[in-house]
């Protein structure tokens, strides 16, 4: 599963420790020892490092030491540039306190590279002496989705032994324990007999929260769950919510799994029944109300849940596109463009009148809209933007009208 592993050093204490205990990951076959030099710092690179190689030799893994001189760049960019450049599996760092990951926009290197890397990571603390071994009893939370390759092949390793506990939690207002038992048991008796007895619980509460506190009941050697989960997959944070959550709160080491979540994206004109939907998105934009008596709404969804909207309006003299938005949490992925593509497709046939915001007037052109004075927009819906007093330029607005005729996504 790891057959390559790269473990950055300073030197410290705890990223010896991570040396000492590689060969408790399974299997690994190769490690890389990589250490960023600083300049003006004077640290003992070529003993401390054959010291540490000697750590992992031990282990009957071969290790490279590789040293990256100052470059100007920032330590965690060489730490993600070296796991890049030689094809790493697993990025495995030790930590002396845990605590250093509970902000992951603080700036320290462990945080910066679980937050930027695309594979797999594993967060180990320093601790003293009667730990257990790392894969000896896991924790591995679950939102019900199938279990990624990496968990499947960790649970069913005819070599693994130990234990593991399959948890979900439960939320507030989501199905019963018992529906979420069943589903979590036909989970389990997916999975291929291994060497490792695995059991099910489910729990009700707070996702991360009870998760670091199941860890602690169980005297979890280790937690395993995926970057992000079923509920953030939609969206273009780093890290999920509840992992986020849990590397502020949990106290055995972690192994973050860059999994891909498949998004299922849909893109249709919404119901009036389906109107709340939008008025939900447009809480953090004007406040914005449907009406089904004049709107036409277009909204994309991603895993069933509502990412972007755009509406078209009946006025008594035409109609106006607004309502064009998408929640900060879920831009960069392209949800509004597709929003417009479906309302401008459905729109056509009709002239459509709307107020850009200068800065997305290019945007808007790429579906014909074009620059117009402010006086040749109809009145009902000029009288829209009536705070402008006639200087919608200086409001940073710009009026546009499409041209009715063709278009296709």
């Amino acid at each position: 599963m790891f057959t390559k592993v790269l473990i950055p050093t300073d030197f410290s204490v705890a990223s010896a420790a991570m040396a000492e205990r590689v060969g408790e990951i399974p299997g690994v076959r190769e490690v890389v020892l990589f250490h960023a030099r600083i300049s003006g710092s004077r640290d003992p690179a070529d003993e401390a490092l054959r010291r540490m190689q000697e750590l992992v030799q031990r282990q009957g893994i071969p290790a490279e030491v590789v040293i990256a001189e100052d470059d100007g760049t920032p330590v965690p960019e060489r730490i993600l540039r070296a796991a890049a450049e030689r094809g790493v599996d697993l990025i495995a760092m030790g930590l002396r306190d845990q605590g250093l990951l509970r902000n992951l926009f603080s700036g320290n290197v462990a945080a910066t590279v679980l937050r930027d890397t695309r594979i797999h990571v594993l967060i180990v603390p320093q601790s003293g002496g009667g730990r257990p071994p790392l894969f000896a009893r896991l924790l591995v939370p679950t939102d019900l989705a199938a279990l990624t390759p990496q968990v499947r092949s960790t649970l069913e390793d005819p070599a693994g032994d130990g234990t593991a506990v399959l948890l979900h939690v439960v939320e507030p207002g989501q199905e019963t324990e018992q529906e979420a038992g069943s589903r979590l048991a036909a989970l389990k008796s997916a999975l291929s007999p291994g060497g490792r007895e695995i059991e099910a619980l489910v729990r009700s509460g707070s996702p991360a929260r009870t998760i670091c506190a199941v860890a602690d009941e169980i005297g979890a050697s280790a937690v395993i769950i995926p970057r992000i989960g079923k509920r953030d997959a939609a969206g273009s944070a780093p890290l999920g919510s509840v992992t986020s959550a849990v590397l502020e709160c949990v106290k055995p080491p972690v192994l973050v799994l860059a999994v891909s979540v498949h998004l299922r994206i849909e893109v249709r004109e919404l119901r009036s029944e389906e109107f709340a939907l939008a008025e939900e998105i447009w809480i953090d934009y004007h406040g914005l109300k449907a009406d089904p008596g004049t709107d036409r709404i277009f909204g994309v969804f991603a895993n069933d849940t509502l990412v972007s909207v755009a509406r078209c309006r009946r006025h008594p003299d035409g109609y106006e596109v607004d309502g064009v938005f998408t929640p900060a949490r879920f831009r960069g992925r392209g949800y509004a463009r597709k929003a417009m593509d479906a309302l401008v497709e459905a729109c056509q046939h009709d002239i459509l009148y709307m107020h850009s915001v200068r800065d997305l007037v290019d945007f808007y052109a790429a579906y014909g809209f074009i620059s117009i004075p402010e006086s040749d927009l109809p009145p009902t819906i000029r009288a829209r933007y009536a705070f402008a007093l006639g200087e919608m330029e200086g409001a940073n607005v710009q009026p546009m009208r499409r041209a009715a005729g063709s278009f296709r996504r």
